[in-house]
């Protein structure tokens, strides 16, 4: 009687050594769990020579691969069918190095944010927008204090950290922050580009 072994590929990989086993592609499961434990130690790559280089490889070879080694094992492959490997150490930077850089992003990104709000408050014209408020209101008493402006930026860093949904290490909630999403958007996309040129150049 076969065994069946499921295999759920990631369409995403990253490892930190040169050899590539079976068991860095995604989640195995097999009835026969010394059957799954050897095909989990199966060499699929070496990447020694393709270093901080994606790699794209298909579900396919890797069926053949097992099943040219364990024959009567049955392998359903039920994740991507195409797949990216990188090929990655990261070594960790010193500390002074680190801070250095997320204090020139953080100023970069504070500064250019800020320059953004001006530049738009003053296109639509947000002066005279808060006067006609203070006229219509009869505050006219409370224009020499601010109080439109101050409610109005306090709102809009409220308005920043809800939408963002966190401040600091602090979450509002628990879903992911829209940074995230792009992020992952944007990976995916990375992923599917490789993996496209990797087919039209077949």
């Amino acid at each position: 009687m076969k065994e069946t072994l499921y295999i759920q590929i990631q369409k995403s990989i990253h490892i930190d050594k040169p050899t590539l086993y079976v068991s860095d592609i995604g989640e195995l499961f097999c009835q026969d769990k010394t059957i799954e434990n050897e095909i989990s130690h199966i060499v699929l790559k070496n990447l020694k020579d393709k270093k901080g280089i994606r790699v794209c490889m298909n579900a396919i070879d890797v069926v053949k691969e097992i099943q040219s080694k364990y024959p009567n094992v049955d392998v359903n492959s039920i994740g991507e069918p195409e797949f990216i490997v990188e090929y990655a150490v990261h070594k960790p930077r010193p500390r002074v190095l680190e801070f250095a850089i997320v204090f020139f992003v953080a100023a970069f990104t504070f500064l250019g944010s800020m320059y953004a709000i001006m530049a738009y408050n003053n296109d639509v014209g947000t002066v005279e927008i808060f006067e006609n408020v203070y006229e219509f209101l009869g505050l006219s008493d409370y224009s020499d204090n601010n109080v439109l402006e101050i409610a109005y930026g306090i709102g809009l860093a409220l308005g920043i950290i809800v939408f963002y949904n966190h401040f600091g290490s602090f979450k509002i909630t628990k879903d992911p922050t829209p940074i995230q999403v792009e992020m992952d958007k944007y990976q995916k996309d990375i992923d599917d580009t490789l993996i496209d040129r990797t087919d039209a150049s077949k």
